[in-house]
Formats: C-alpha cells, sequence, structure tokens
C-alpha cells in the first residue's frame, strides 16, 4: 500500500483550482512511485509540481522579501536511512528541493545557504530565474506603498496575499513500508533578506524515520523554536496515533508560542493525519494512487 499526503499550506484558499493542483501534485508522486520505486523521487516529485504552480508560495509565485526579489529553502528527508538535506535563502533558483536532494546526495553537506546555495545549484545545472509572478510583484509594491505612508497592511501574515499561501509540502509512505518527506517555500512576505523558516531546520519543520514522517507549514519560527515535527515522532514513536500526535503538536506549539500553522503526518502503518488551528488548510490524500476522503482536523 502507497500512501501519499500534499499540503498547500494553512490559510490557502481550498477552491477548486488549489485542490487540483495538490491532486495533480500527487498523481505526479505515484506515477513516479510506480516508475522508479524510489520514494525520494516521488516525493521530489510532488514538489516540483507544486514550484511550477504560481497558486502556491514555492518556486514559481514565491512571494517577495522586503527588498523585493524572492528567496526560497527547501528540505528532503529520507525514514529509512535517515539522510536530511536542506537548502535556504537561495536566490533566483525555482526548484528548491531538487537542489537540496543534490546536496544531499552530491555533498559531503547537509545545509546551504544563501549565496553559497544559489552558486552550487547554477553548478548542478539549474537555472536561474527571478521567480517573481506579477501578483506577487503588485502585492510587494501595494505593501511598500502603505508601508511607506505608516498605514498597516491588510495582508496575510504569511505571505502578504488576500489569497493566502505558505510553505508546501508532502509526505509518503511507499509499497514497502518506508518514509519519506519534503518540503518547499518561498518563505514569509517582506521577510528581511536572509530570514529562513522552518523547512530546512530537521526536527523543526521537517522530520521521517521509520515510525513516520511529517512536514508543517504556518509561522515558520514557532515551529523551530518548538521542534514540533520531533515533537510529533516522539509522540508516535511513544504509541500515539498520528492523529492524537497532529492535535497535541498542534495544541503545544500554539500554548507556547501563540501563533498559527498545521501539519501533515503518515505513520508506518499507513495512518494519516493532519491538524490546524487555522481557517482553511487544503490537504490531499491519495491511497495506492486514488484520492481519498480526508477529514483534517481543525483546533
Amino acid at each position: 500500500m502507497s500512501v501519499i499526503l500534499v499540503h498547500g499550506s494553512v490559510e490557502t484558499s481550498t477552491a477548486p483550482p488549489y485542490i487540483a493542483g495538490l491532486e495533480q501534485a500527487a498523481r505526479k508522486g505515484f506515477e513516479q512511485l510506480l516508475a522508479t520505486g524510489n520514494r525520494l523521487d516521488a516525493v521530489e516529485a510532488m514538489m516540483v509540481e507544486l514550484e511550477n504552480n504560481p497558486l502556491f508560495n514555492a518556486g514559481l509565485g514565491s512571494v517577495l522579501n522586503r527588498d523585493g526579489y524572492v528567496q526560497t529553502d527547501g528540505a528532503i528527508m529520507d525514514g529509512v536511512t535517515g539522510k536530511f538535506a536542506a537548502v535556504a535563502a537561495m536566490k533566483n533558483i525555482r526548484h528548491a528541493v531538487s537542489v537540496a536532494r543534490k546536496v544531499m546526495e552530491c555533498t559531503p553537506h547537509v545545509v546551504l545557504a544563501g549565496e553559497g546555495a544559489t552558486l552550487f545549484a547554477k553548478e548542478q545545472g539549474f537555472a536561474e530565474e527571478d521567480c517573481i509572478t506579477e501578483e506577487q510583484y503588485r502585492s510587494w509594491q501595494t505593501a511598500m506603498a502603505l508601508l511607506a505612508e505608516g498605514k498597516e497592511l491588510n495582508f496575510s501574515a504569511f505571505t502578504g496575499l488576500k489569497k493566502e499561501t505558505d510553505t508546501v509540502g508532502c509526505v509518503l509512505l511507499d509499497d514497502e513500508g518506508h518514509l519519506a518527506a519534503a518540503s518547499s517555500t518561498g518563505g514569509s512576505f517582506l521577510k528581511l533578506p536572509g530570514r529562513v523558516g522552518d523547512t530546512p531546520f530537521i526536527g523543526g519543520g521537517i522530520f521521517a524515520s521509520s515510525d513516520c514522517a511529517v512536514v508543517c507549514t504556518g509561522r515558520g519560527e514557532a515551529f523551530i523554536q518548538t521542534l514540533t515535527a520531533k515533537f510529533v515522532q516522539d509522540s508516535i514513536a511513544g504509541g500515539q496515533s498520528p492523529m492524537e500526535a497532529a492535535r497535541l503538536a498542534i495544541e503545544r506549539m500554539t500554548r507556547l508560542t501563540g501563533e498559527y500553522g498545521g501539519l501533515i503526518v503518515i505513520d508506518k502503518h499507513g495512518q494519516a493525519a493532519a491538524a490546524h488551528n487555522c481557517s482553511s488548510f487544503p490537504v490531499v490524500l491519495m491511497i495506492n494512487g486514488v484520492v481519498t476522503p480526508f477529514e483534517i482536523v481543525q483546533l
């Protein structure tokens, strides 16, 4: 049995185009799993699909930072080997997860950041592009004009858009019972150049092991400070179900930080869960290649 969970972030629209985008990403992952049998190929394929979709804050369509350009974070983790790799604050490269996988497979390092990550990506053959869509640029212009006038921003805490999006991520259990996770993001709207969220923090925004695979989304600083992904792992290893672990993790993160977010998780038995404390959290569940109705817990 293969199980895939993919999310489009908290506060993201659940309108048909967004759900269709997530379903297409899940299909890409399942097709890749059938083609190669490689769980990392599958989670990478899902993230590439969403990085190419301007509806989501990853790759093309990422939000702009304070100085008007895109910096992306991405991470990938294998639950079998425990290998993890990430890139952070990478400029002008669309496919952060693919670069993170290259870090895993082609270097002795775990994380590359900033100019070094961009240089490595170009050395590996990734094209340099600004990833800025017209919608995101207009949003940035509006925000900067309002700030100059001393006005408050009527934008998402995560992206600066009324159509709110944030980190995208996926978790997967393959037919052999092996787990993997991946996540990609353009970060938070108007962030300081160099700001890094929870995506490339192992145990903060992502974790995969022989017990479970989990990715988080929302206010990245809160997930880093509370090591929420590792909390989920420890809870499941201690005997809790994915749903219990997800609920407790979001309640704990909220209690400790007062912030907002969500997470998705699959355990080694194929049990899947999603929990959040926001107004929306689009998640697609695919079992053996079939999109399956799924209950998302809202706290």
